[in-house]
C-alpha cells in the first residue's frame, strides 16, 4: 500500500531510490496525489514535506527505502 513521491534527489540517486522502492512493491508518483502515502525527501523541513504531512502523508529519509530493501520487507517509518 505504499505510494511514494521523491523530493530533493537528482539522478542517478533518484532513479536508484525509485527502482528499489518499486522492486519492493511500492508505486511511484512524480508529484503528490490523493493516493500518495510517503514522501521520501532529502530535506524534511521543506514546504513540500509540510504539505505532505498536512495531507496525511508520512515523510521519510532515503535510508528507509534502503532498510526496507536490506530486510526485504516494509519496515516501520519511525526514527
Amino acid at each position: 500500500g505504499v505510494v511514494l513521491v521523491l523530493s530533493g534527489f537528482q539522478n542517478p540517486l533518484r532513479a536508484q531510490l525509485r527502482a528499489a522502492a518499486v522492486a519492493l512493491g511500492a508505486r511511484y508518483r512524480p508529484d503528490w496525489t490523493q493516493d500518495s502515502t510517503h514522501l521520501v525527501c532529502a530535506f524534511a523541513r521543506t514546504p513540500k514535506a509540510a504539505r505532505a504531512r498536512q495531507r496525511g502523508g508520512v515523510v521519510v529519509a532515503p535510508g528507509w527505502i534502503w532498510e526496507c530493501q536490506r530486510q526485504g520487507r516494509r519496515v516501520p517509518c519511525g526514527p
